[in-house]
C-alpha cells in the first residue's frame, strides 16, 4: 500500500506534466478539458482513517468512488477490487 502522500505527489506530477503521465485519470482530463489552463490547486478530505488491509482500502475506495461518482476517474480501482475477489 502506497502512503496518501505519495498518491499525492503522482496526482500532482501528473497535473503539472500531464503529457508524462498519460494513463493518469488526472493527466487525461487535463489535456482534454483544460489546456491551455494553469493547474489547478486541490484538497484532500481522508474518509476512513482505521482501514489497514490494501483489500479492505481498495474496496472502501471503489465504494466512494461509485458514491461520489467523479467526473474524472476511470473505475479503475473498481476493476481492481473485483479482480481482487474473484
Amino acid at each position: 500500500m502506497r502512503p496518501l502522500r505519495k498518491r499525492l505527489d503522482e496526482h500532482r506530477r501528473a497535473l503539472l506534466n500531464p503529457s508524462s503521465y498519460p494513463s493518469e485519470s488526472f493527466s487525461r482530463h487535463r489535456t482534454l478539458r483544460h489546456t491551455h489552463e494553469q493547474a489547478p490547486t486541490f484538497t484532500v478530505i481522508v474518509l476512513h482513517r482505521h482501514l489497514t488491509q490494501t483489500l479492505e482500502r481498495k474496496v472502501m475506495e471503489a465504494m466512494e468512488i461509485r458514491r461520489h461518482n467523479p467526473e474524472i476517474n476511470s473505475k479503475e480501482e473498481l476493476r481492481e477490487v473485483l479482480r481482487l475477489i474473484s
